[in-house]
């Protein structure tokens, strides 16, 4: 690996992450910060380019245009979530969800409410093109809270438009653990996909390539920063 990967352990800091859309932990952090954007979308200066004599200048500018940003949930509104979540880890721990709603991975576990995916794993055949829903009914529906707690708030600041979601998934991150590089699969997904983080701040990086034995990551092109109860768009 190039001698600018370092160790994903030490510079990752357990960022807890809740996503959601169609198909679709860490604590509070300083409110002036979360306050920043005053509840409207971000603009392109708030990205940190970590990269800035990257060559492909077209290929930043197009993940810049598809990212969009809204602080939407309140401390009250997020530690209700908190709670909530901290719940179905309970549940999950008890093994009272269906098999495949609960996919568990070092330093990572996942929640599946609605539609359940592989992104490659657990097939035989492995490669882009190659993601799969699980079949109907072999993961939990969503729960009630997500539906109130999160979906609605999405669907009354006009961020999606109603009936869009029909998956919601959990991720939970221990110290260290990452969602690791992939590309969110269209044939499984429509846009927008939206993330929402929960219990602390995090972040998203793109273009970083991944190494696992041993786990390195290399500088990512775009660094994205996620505040506590901010929504992140992808498209």
């Amino acid at each position: 690996m190039a001698e600018n990967f370092k160790d994903l352990r030490l510079k990752l800091q357990s960022p807890h992450n809740s996503s959601s859309s169609r198909h679709s932990r860490d604590r509070k952090s300083e409110k002036s910060r979360r306050d920043s954007s005053n509840g409207k979308y971000k603009s392109k200066s708030h990205y940190q380019d970590l990269d800035a004599s990257w060559s492909n200048a077209d290929e930043l500018s197009k993940v810049h245009a598809g990212i969009k940003q809204r602080r939407l949930f309140n401390d009250d509104q997020c530690e209700k979530i908190e709670e909530k979540i901290n719940e179905t880890v309970k549940i999950a721990d008890k093994g009272e969800y269906k098999s495949h709603t609960v996919d568990r991975a070092p330093l990572r576990n996942k929640y599946f409410f609605g539609e359940g995916y592989t992104y490659g794993s657990q097939l035989e055949k492995k490669g882009p093109g190659m993601e799969r829903l699980y079949p109907k009914g072999e993961v939990d529906e969503i729960p009630d809270w997500i539906h109130e707690l999160v979906i609605k708030p999405l669907y009354d600041a006009k961020i999606v438009p109603e009936g869009f979601v029909n998956s919601a998934v959990i991720n939970d991150y221990m110290p260290g653990g990452c969602i690791v590089s992939h590309i969110d699969p269209p044939h499984i997904f429509d846009r927008p996909i939206v993330s929402v983080s929960f219990f602390s701040d995090s972040a998203l990086c793109f273009g970083c390539k991944f190494s696992f034995r041993p786990i390195r990551v290399s500088t990512p092109v775009l660094c994205l920063p996620i505040d506590r109860g901010c929504v992140t768009m992808i498209r």
